[in-house]
Parts: C-alpha cells; sequence; structure tokens
C-alpha cells in the first residue's frame, strides 16, 4: 500500500514537470502582471481583497508589490510569495508569484493599481483595476416608552440605527407623526436618537424615524412604531380627569348664599386642562345651566333658593374634547333654619290714653337683611297686637295704653316657621299720666248771700272729656275761700258743686276749677275773675234799658229827676218814680221778674247800698193808681258812687261793670 502510494505521487510530479517545461520561457522586459478583486462592487465598511500576479520564469520571480488606490498606497509594499498549481494533492510550482492586501474602502469609484519590482522580471505598473464600493445599509427601528399613552403623557421615541461600518453610524433622525415632520431632527449618538413630546391628541398615530446618514458610506433608514406587533403607530387614549366638589358653607341657612365649586384636573400621567362644562344638580335636578369650566379648572353655582334640609348637591363636568374623560362628584349640603334677629323700634314711651306705636323690625342673623311677611306679636301690658311685617321687615301697630301711668315692657315675639328660628325682643316702656285741662265754666257774677252753683269741665288733651272724676271749685282765696267739691264728671267731663250762702265779699274775686290728678291723669286747673255782688236789703234800684252811658256805662239808679234821666224803650216813667221798687216778684230779684213800689214819691229806699250792687234793667214803668210797676229785663251790677242817701235829692250813681242776668 505505502509502495503504491509514493509511486502515484511520482507519477504527477513527473507530469508536472512535464507540463512545466511546456510553459513558454519568459525574458526580461516580457513579465506579465495581474490584478484581481476579492468582489466587484463591494459594500462599504467592509474587507475586500487585491491580488496582484506576476508572471517570470522558473523560478517564479521574487520582489515586492505596492498597491494604490489612485495615487494613494494601500499600506506597505507586499512581498511577493510563489504560487504552485496543486496536482494530486501535490503543490508543483508555476512561473507566477503573487502578493494580496485586504482592506476597506469607501463608498464610490476606486482605481485601484500596483507597482512590482521582482527578481528576473524587473520593475513594472499593472493595468488599472476599477473596484466599485456601494454605501452600506443601515436599519432603523422606533420604540415607544409607553405604548398606548393618554392625553398630555409624556411619550419618548427611540431611534436604534445600526450599520456595516465599524465605527457605527452617524447623521441624524426625523421623527414623524400622521405623516407629518414632528419637532427637529436628532442627533444619533452611539446609534441613538430620541424625542419627547405630550402633544398628541386621542388616537392612532402612525410614527416613523427617518435616519438621515452623514456618512457616504451608510445609506439612510426609516422605521416604524409598531405597537403590540398589530397596529402601526402610537396609540393615545383619553386623560381620566377627576372632579371634586367643595361648598363656601356647609351647613348653611335658609336663604344665604352658598357657592359650590366644582375643580376638574387631570389625573397623571395625563396632563393638560380640560375644558368643557359642569352641570349642578340637587338631589338629581338640575340647578340652573351647565357652567362652563374656566382656565383652572374651575365652575362654580351661587345659589340661595335651597330649602330647609338634607341635598345631595352633584357636579358632573363633560369634556367637550376627546381628550378628556368625564367625571364627577357630591356632597351632601344641610341647610338649616336661618336665625333671626327681632328688634324693637317703637315708642318706649306714651301717654295714658294716647295712641302708642309698637314696632319690631324681623332681620336676618347672619346678613342684617330684612325678612317680610312674617307675623310678629307686639304688646305692651295689656295692649297687644300681630302684624305682619313689610318689605322693610317692619311689622308696626298702634296701641292705646289702658295702664296707669308706671313702668312697663314692650316685647316681640316671632315664632318662627319651617324657614326661619324663632326670636324675641323687649323694650322699657313708660306709661305717662295723659295731660288734662280743667275750665271752669260757672257763674261769673254772683249774688252775695245767696246760693251758687259752680260748675268745672274736664278734658284730655284740651279737647276730649274726661269723665268719671271730681274736682275741686274754690271762691275767692285765704281764710274766706269757699269750696265745694263736685260729683264724678260726666260723659262730657262736666260737674258742679253749689255753695248755700255766698260769703266771700264784693267785687272780684277770683274762682278756681281745680282737677288733683289720679294715677291716669295729670293734675290741672284753672282760675278766672268773677264780681261778687250784693241786692239791696229789701228791694230793687232799677235803670232804663236805654240809659246806659255809651262809653263809661254811667247810669242814675236814685234821683228825684229819674224819669227825666232814664229812658224806657216802651215809652217815659211817671214823673213820681224815682227808681226804687220796694217790692220784687221773686226774692232775690230775678230777670223776667217784675216789681212794684208805692205811688207819691217812691216807696222810701233802703238807707244805704251795696258798693257793688244788683240793680234791675227796666222797659216799662206804669202807674196805676198810686201803685207804681215794672218789670226786669235785666240784672247788672253797678259799682255804686258815694253819696247816695234815701233822700231823691241825693242821687245815686255808679257804672254798670257786669251782667247777672
Amino acid at each position: 500500500m505505502r509502495v503504491t502510494t509514493w509511486a502515484s505521487r511520482f507519477a504527477v510530479v513527473a507530469f508536472g514537470l512535464l507540463l512545466f517545461a511546456g510553459i513558454p520561457p519568459r525574458v526580461a522586459g516580457s513579465a506579465i502582471a495581474d490584478l484581481g478583486s476579492s468582489r466587484n462592487p463591494s459594500p462599504a465598511c467592509s474587507s475586500v481583497t487585491f491580488t496582484a500576479t506576476v508572471f517570470g520564469i522558473i523560478p517564479p520571480p521574487f520582489g515586492l508589490v505596492t498597491f494604490f488606490d489612485g495615487l494613494t498606497a494601500l499600506g506597505l509594499p507586499e512581498g511577493l510569495v510563489p504560487d504552485t498549481h496543486d496536482v494530486l494533492g501535490v503543490p508543483l510550482p508555476t512561473n507566477h508569484s503573487s502578493a494580496s492586501i485586504s482592506t476597506s474602502l469607501g463608498a464610490g469609484t476606486h482605481i485601484i493599481t500596483f507597482g512590482y519590482a521582482a527578481t528576473e522580471v524587473g520593475v513594472g505598473v499593472s493595468g488599472p483595476l476599477v473596484q466599485e464600493v456601494t454605501a452600506a445599509e443601515s436599519t432603523t427601528g422606533v420604540t415607544s416608552s409607553v405604548d398606548p399613552s393618554v392625553f398630555g403623557q409624556p411619550v419618548t421615541w427611540s431611534a436604534d440605527v445600526s450599520g456595516g461600518c465599524s465605527g457605527g453610524v452617524a447623521g441624524s433622525v426625523q421623527f414623524r407623526a400622521d405623516g407629518a415632520d414632528i419637532g427637529s431632527p436628532q442627533v444619533v449618538v452611539g446609534g441613538h436618537a430620541s424625542f419627547t413630546t405630550a402633544g398628541l391628541a386621542v388616537g392612532l398615530h402612525p410614527v416613523q424615524a427617518v435616519f438621515t446618514s452623514s456618512d457616504p458610506n451608510v445609506l439612510g433608514s426609516t422605521g416604524t412604531l409598531l405597537q403590540s406587533l398589530v397596529l402601526l403607530g402610537q396609540r393615545v387614549d383619553p386623560a381620566v380627569t377627576s372632579t371634586t366638589l367643595a361648598s363656601s358653607t356647609n351647613p348653611s341657612e335658609f336663604g344665604a348664599s352658598v357657592t359650590f365649586s366644582a375643580t376638574t384636573t387631570v389625573d397623571a400621567p395625563g396632563a393638560g386642562t380640560p375644558s368643557g362644562a359642569v352641570q349642578f344638580q340637587d338631589n338629581g335636578a338640575n340647578l340652573g345651566s351647565s357652567v362652563p369650566v374656566g382656565g383652572g379648572g374651575q365652575a362654580q353655582l351661587t345659589t340661595s333658593s335651597l330649602p330647609v334640609g338634607s341635598h345631595v348637591i352633584s357636579a358632573s363636568y363633560t369634556s367637550d374634547s376627546p381628550n378628556f374623560e368625564d367625571s364627577s362628584a357630591d356632597l351632601t349640603q344641610v341647610v338649616n333654619k336661618a336665625r333671626t334677629t327681632l328688634t324693637y323700634d317703637g315708642d318706649t314711651t306714651a301717654d295714658f290714653d294716647d295712641p302708642a306705636i309698637l314696632s319690631a323690625r324681623l332681620t336676618r342673623a347672619d346678613n342684617g337683611a330684612p325678612i317680610a311677611g312674617k307675623t310678629v306679636a307686639l304688646s305692651m301690658g295689656s295692649e297687644s297686637c300681630a302684624p305682619v311685617t313689610g318689605a322693610g321687615g317692619e311689622a308696626a301697630c298702634t296701641v292705646v295704653p289702658t295702664e296707669p301711668a308706671g313702668p312697663f315692657t314692650a316685647t316681640g315675639v316671632f315664632a318662627g316657621d319651617g324657614d326661619y328660628i324663632t326670636s324675641t325682643t323687649s323694650s322699657p316702656f313708660i306709661v305717662t299720666k295723659e295731660e288734662t285741662t280743667t275750665v271752669y265754666t260757672g257763674s261769673t257774677v254772683i249774688a252775695q248771700g245767696n246760693p251758687v252753683t259752680l260748675s268745672g269741665r274736664l278734658l284730655e288733651d284740651g279737647t276730649v272729656p274726661i269723665a268719671g272724676r271730681t274736682l275741686t271749685l274754690t271762691l275767692a282765696s285765704g281764710t274766706v275761700s269757699q269750696t265745694c267739691v263736685t260729683g264724678a264728671t260726666d260723659a262730657s267731663g262736666d260737674a258742679s258743686c253749689a255753695l248755700a250762702t255766698v260769703s266771700v265779699g264784693q267785687g272780684p274775686q277770683p274762682v278756681t276749677a281745680t282737677f288733683a290728678g289720679d294715677a291716669y291723669y295729670l293734675p290741672s286747673s284753672d282760675a278766672k275773675t268773677v264780681i261778687i255782688f250784693a241786692f239791696p236789703s229789701h228791694g230793687i234800684f232799677t235803670i232804663g234799658d236805654e240809659s246806659l252811658a255809651p262809653t263809661s256805662g254811667a247810669v242814675t239808679y236814685w234821683d228825684a229827676q229819674w224819669s227825666k234821666l232814664n229812658t224806657l224803650s216802651t215809652g217815659s216813667a211817671p214823673s213820681s218814680f224815682k227808681g226804687f221798687a220796694d217790692s220784687t216778684s221773686s226774692t232775690p230779684p230775678a230777670c223776667g221778674g217784675s216789681w212794684t213800689s208805692s205811688g207819691g214819691t217812691s216807696s222810701s229806699p233802703v238807707g244805704s247800698v251795696p258798693a257793688y250792687m244788683g240793680t234791675a234793667v227796666v222797659s216799662s214803668v206804669v202807674k196805676q193808681g198810686s201803685q207804681i210797676s215794672g218789670n226786669i229785663v235785666h240784672i247788672v251790677v253797678v259799682v255804686t258812687v258815694p253819696g247816695y242817701q234815701p233822700n231823691a235829692g241825693h242821687a245815686g250813681t255808679g257804672a254798670v261793670i257786669a251782667t247777672y242776668c
């Protein structure tokens, strides 16, 4: 077996030598050089091997080869290595040697040559090899930091770029959403570029990362974002919102303003300012129209119409944008009865039996606003009323105190109702005595020595009669005065009493009517001047009814010429009548009465006359036989002039100062 093997090998070598012997010999200057490429075209950033072959004679040439890219040497010279030819597993020498170099070339067209210096063949340059180098492909992948996201949530897209060059990739990535550029190109660093946005609306957004290479040896590429390997793009869901509801006052009072504030915010990781409107409700019923949400996500509603009780207040936010979800909140609002204040502001004093105004003002305790249409019970002493408050909260009525003078209390009571709490008020009230007026209404000309009835009138406030009270009537003053007390005044306020015999002195005298007052009325009095006169001790002197002096009232009541000095409306008196009548039809004489006198020189007169003398005014004097008679038209008071004597030659004169009747 071993012999056979060696024999075989010998045969091959021999055959090779024969072949080699058949190769045409190369002489100096006629060597052939070839240049080859391991692949053409080749990609950039990957290795390509150039092989230079120099042909000679046996032995194959030895020397150096330098490769060139254009005019640029590709590395150091490479030594020529004889080539062999394998024949049946036996390497046989050839007539050529080769040298190789492996290098990475940039994209483009390269003119490759080599120069050689070899034994036996000398120095030469190969013909050019046109090497085409194409740019290397890149790949771009896109991922999302969160997918799906919610509106307003920041999302970061990452582009991972790789290429065939060992130095990595250089360039920028332009991210695109919905077919349009978003943001500016992002520089690729370490094969990575990213972009963050929070501005995508709700929906599905196709996302691409377009890599633009700044290295001519690397091609650009585009990556597409896949969601769950199913959907193309970034999905943005609506942001979840939360709504809170607050009350300005809870519990509140009936009729008081309450402001409900609803605040809608976006839950993390969402963001943005929610827009839309909030509908407020009370126990499921709308409180007015919906309220637009303001810039701070807040909507407010103010109301004062909630009735007393417990209320479930809700605030439902409805978005006007697909970017936000709706939300709602509620609270329990308690409305209590309103506190009230009742303030007495009516009269605090009044006279007995005079009108007094009782009044009180009903207001809210929280803000002082008036409360109308409510009944207030007002009272003072035994008087009471129940007026209804008006628009200003005022309740008033008029009462007339029937209590005696003294301190009392005016009170007001609001009993409360379904909306308002009860309240009361009080104030000291003084009943004062009523003012009175006492007027003397009796005679002002009074006959001395005779009975007289004195009278007076008692009035309230000068006009209204006061019944049931007594008056004290006093004639004259001092120790000589005479007094009587009346019975109770009648419905007209009048009362009188009598003096059995007037004993005070003649002439002007005071007379007073006095009311002493009581628990209800103030005292009062009235004073007047009366004339006290006297009749002669018997009979009466006379004057003619037309005999008064026009200005002085001077008269002659006794004279021998009486008939001439006194004029009568019915004719002349008999000359025998001297003025004195010794007999009257009544005692004392009275108006409308009559008198008689003896004939001749008249009846014998009294020996003296009163200083203030009652004198008869007559209109008729007649004589029948020896008797003279006449009438009494009036009785007047004559202030007598001293000098009177019963003798008719001594005239009796005086002046009329008052009329008795």
